[in-house]
């Protein structure tokens, strides 16, 4: 054992004891699970609604066509966000596109979260055009369902962040 002093044994510090091992960090691995079951949940999420929404393409047209909102706009929408849905869905299944995924996720389930209280306000009966176990949720519980999907991604895009500050997730960068 080494001593500084008289009496004071010098003890390595976890931080110079892991740079000198090939082992991560202990937190390091905690973050990785958080991203991967943070993104896979998402995955699943995008890729349930967005193709339940190619598969029943009429149905979902005929709700937003009567939407107060959307309705001029709803053969563009129809088609549009369940290729984004998919696009988001391969985006965080990327390790490389994972960040970037987990941003778009956050900012589209803030999109719909706006209008979801948009539509609570103005038309309260309106059935939701969501897939399948989705569907069946109030307008109260979709809001707090597409909150806590946003709080998610937010775990998910910081656990990612930390991965990718350690290095231990992402490729080596080139510089050029």
């Amino acid at each position: 054992m080494k001593y500084i002093g008289k009496d004071r044994p010098y003890q390595e510090s976890l931080c110079h004891m892991r740079l000198n091992s090939k082992q991560p960090l202990p937190g390091i691995r905690t973050k990785g699970y958080i991203a991967q079951a943070a993104s896979g949940l998402l995955i699943c999420l995008f890729l349930y609604t967005g193709l339940d929404k190619m598969y029943n393409h009429s149905r979902f047209m005929d709700a937003l066509e009567k939407s107060y909102l959307l309705a001029d706009v709803a053969g563009v929408v129809t088609w549009s966000l369940p290729v984004i849905e998919i696009l988001i869905a391969v985006a965080l299944f990327v390790p490389s596109l994972r960040m970037r995924g987990f941003k778009y996720a956050i900012v589209l389930l803030s999109v719909f979260t706006f209008y979801l209280c948009y539509m609570m306000v103005v038309s309260p009966k309106l059935p939701c055009m969501c897939a399948g176990v989705l569907e069946g949720l109030s307008w109260k519980s979709h809001i707090a369902f597409n909150i806590v999907m946003i709080v998610l991604a937010i775990l998910g895009m910081m656990a990612t962040g930390k991965c990718l500050d350690d290095g231990s997730r992402a490729p080596p960068m080139t510089k050029g």
